[in-house]
């Protein structure tokens, strides 16, 4: 990466970036208000925090409630309890799936350290916490596309992104792209129809908002991810080239308010690719 890509990131302080104040969930929450609160915000994790204190006890993401309702191995705790009583399993307390040791970033933190702890813990944002470990502010992977957002960096699409993505078809359940994003680690999958042929893209929020709307309208009933992924994906798709600058692509991701792009042949139209937020920081490490 050329230096002064991201404002010259190393050396850099971790508050220069991190987003605050922080949304946040009560430790006392059910898992239906975090899931309201990340419908109503467009947060994919909320940092869970003790009610006097406002200490970090906890942190949970979307993926936590696709695990949780069918998706992986957290299911387990609800099948036990509440069969496949969808509202039931959503009125339980918050810090049931929350991941309770967070990995936290401290205020005086560096960029490029805070960096390295998301790399090698596979989280997408960290909590900014002092001495005491109370919540200051959140770094997250939008926060460090932000930084890139319509700077030439040098690099191209085609360097950063995951070739041959993992996809689904329009006409599978919710519940299969659920298992899909966690057993792979994803949180969006490409909607395809024919080969190469974009037809959509489904988020892990896609489904968040799903749920979200379901309680609001008194019909969470296991039907829910039985809906056709076609039927719940974004239809209109921003997508980028292969060979456009990766400044571009964090640009496209910014104003859309995004966490990923498809990667498309130009003229032809055909996926050859994903771009994430958390490719970015391949770039970083350069």
């Amino acid at each position: 990466m050329k230096e002064g890509a991201t404002g010259g990131h190393k050396g850099l302080g971790i508050l220069a970036l991190a987003s605050s104040p922080v949304v946040s969930v009560a430790e006392d929450a059910a898992i239906k208000d975090a899931v309201r609160v990340m419908a109503e915000k467009g947060f994919r994790r909320l940092p869970v925090v003790g009610r006097e204190h406002m200490k970090v006890v906890g942190i949970i993401t979307a993926t936590d409630v696709l695990d949780y309702l069918g998706g992986g191995p957290k299911h387990e705790l609800l099948a036990s309890k509440h069969g496949d009583d969808l509202a039931a399993a959503l009125s339980e307390p918050v810090l049931s799936i929350a991941t309770r040791e967070v990995v936290c970033a401290k205020l005086d933190d560096k960029l490029e350290k805070a960096i390295t702890l998301m790399v090698e813990a596979r989280v997408g944002g960290l909590p900014v916490v002092d001495e005491e470990g109370r919540l200051w502010a959140i770094l997250t992977e939008r926060d460090v596309v932000k930084a890139l957002a319509g700077r030439l960096t040098g690099a191209k699409v085609a360097e950063l992104m995951t070739p041959e993505p993992v996809v689904i078809g329009p006409d599978a359940a919710v519940l299969e792209a659920m298992r899909t994003m966690v057993s792979r680690g994803f949180r969006r999958l490409p909607v395809v129809g024919g080969p190469g042929e974009l037809l959509g893209i489904i988020t892990s929020m896609d489904v968040i908002r799903l749920l979200d709307r379901a309680v609001r309208e008194g019909g969470l009933g296991p039907g829910v991810l039985k809906a056709r992924v076609l039927d719940v994906c974004a239809r209109e798709v921003v997508v980028v080239g292969p060979d456009e600058d990766v400044g571009k692509a964090a640009e496209l991701m910014e104003q859309h308010s995004i966490g990923g792009l498809p990667v498309v042949e130009p003229g032809t139209g055909r996926l050859v690719g994903i771009i994430t937020e958390r490719d970015f920081f391949k770039l970083l490490q350069r």
